[in-house]
Order: structure tokens, then sequence, then C-alpha cells
């Protein structure tokens, strides 16, 4: 008999997790989408496919995607700002017996999350651990290298200078009437290739120009950097080792 309710209640709790949370959240996210509130992004398991216990809605979304059908109904073109708004002012109406039950309710699904979630991270593999580590950890690098992007044209630092094969690309007139790009990639690069010598020194020449110039500004920018105290910003500059002087035995 105590066999029987231990799997009851898993099975009671994996329905939660598994079942009742995946119901939640696609409203959740169709909710979050018309308004563009925020963009959703696969997380590391999800892009592995492995499916991971997603933790419940807080009572304040419950609330919002409780609220969605209403809101689009008065408002269809409704900005993610004005929805905000509108949700928290009819949150902060609700009357406290809901809000009570509301949280109950959550309490109660983040402690079945809780139990499923160990029973979850103890069903992985050691080596679907390294993947999710390895991923999750590419996810990171490539979104600071786009923070990093965002920030340096934020701050308006020089854009890198073009080589003379892309100055030569850009050139050619019959760019706009490629349909295969793969295809005309190969053809511009064999043209590249027979070009005569003196019609590559011109590109040559145009793209050391630009380089030279790029530098230029870009020296300019970083001083301006160092200046306001975002010296992170700056390129490091290897410095010099100091050569040991040699002692002579006498």
């Amino acid at each position: 008999m105590r066999i029987m309710n231990s799997l009851t209640n898993a099975f009671r709790i994996s329905s939660c997790v598994f079942g009742g949370y995946k119901n939640i959240l696609p409203g959740r996210s169709t909710w979050l989408r018309p308004i563009q509130i925020c963009s959703y992004k696969k997380t590391a398991e999800e892009r592995l496919g492995i499916e991971k216990p997603k933790r419940p809605l807080t009572p304040f979304f419950k609330f919002m995607a409780q609220m969605r059908p209403a809101l689009l109904a008065k408002n269809p073109s409704i900005s993610s700002k004005e929805a905000i708004s509108w949700t928290s002012k009819h949150w902060q109406q609700l009357d406290i017996e809901t809000k009570t039950q509301m949280t109950k309710e959550y309490e109660k699904d983040l402690e079945d999350y809780k139990k499923i979630k160990e029973l979850y991270q103890s069903s992985l593999t050691e080596q679907q651990k390294e993947d999710i580590k390895k991923l999750k950890d590419e996810m990171a690098a490539a979104k600071e290298k786009r923070k990093l992007k965002a920030e340096y044209k934020e701050l308006g630092r020089p854009k890198k200078s073009m080589s003379s094969y892309i100055l030569y690309m850009m050139s050619r007139k019959d760019t706009s009437q490629a349909n295969d790009f793969k295809s005309y990639q190969e053809k511009v690069k064999a043209d590249w290739l027979q070009l005569p010598e003196s019609e590559r020194k011109k590109y040559e020449k145009q793209a050391q120009e630009q380089m030279n110039k790029y530098k230029k500004d870009l020296e300019g920018w970083e001083m301006k950097m160092i200046s306001i105290g975002r010296s992170d910003l700056v390129r490091q500059k290897p410095t010099p080792k100091k050569r040991s002087k040699s002692i002579k035995n006498e």
C-alpha cells in the first residue's frame, strides 16, 4: 500500500511538472510574444534535446497569463510598457484572498518542482552533465561577446577596415543580381585570382589606406576610453620583457 502511495505521488508530481508546467508555459510565451516583453531563447538542455523541468510561474506571472485574453481583446496593439503597467495596476487591485490562494498554489508547485528536479538531476549521465556544462560555457561566452559588441557600437568604436578582396567584391556591379550567394562567392573568388596584378594592387593600396586610418582612429578612441575610465575596453598591449644582464664570472 505504501509503495502504491509513493508511486501515485511520484506520478502526480511528474504530471504537475512535465504536464502542468508545459500547459502554463506555452500560455506565458504566447502572452509575452504579442506584447514583446521579452524573446524566448532555448536553454542548453533544450538545444541538446534534454527535457528539463521548468520552474513554476510566480503568482504575478500566472496572473499575467490569465489576464492575457482580456488585455488583447481590449487592446490588440498594446505595447510592452503599457501591458506591464496595465497588469501591475490590476494586480495591485486584486483582493488579498485571491493573492493568498495563488501564493499557496505557487508554494505547492514549487515543492513539487524541487522534488522532480532532484529526480531529473540524478537521472543525468556524466556525459550529459559534461555536454550541458560545455554548452552553457559556450552560450555565456557568446552572450558576453554580443554584449561587448553592443557596447562598442554604443561608444562609437571605429569599425575595422575591409580587406582588398572584400573591397573588390563590393565594387562589382553584379552583386545585387546574385541569387545563389555561395555560387556567386566562388565566381568572385575565381575572378579575383585571375585579376591582373596592376588591378589587384589598386585594391590592396585602398585597403592599406583604410587600415592606416582605422588604426589611427582606434588609437584615438582608446585614448578617449582611458580618459573616461573605460580602460577595460582598450586592447591589451604586451609589455616588453626586460633583458636580464649576464653576469660574467671573473
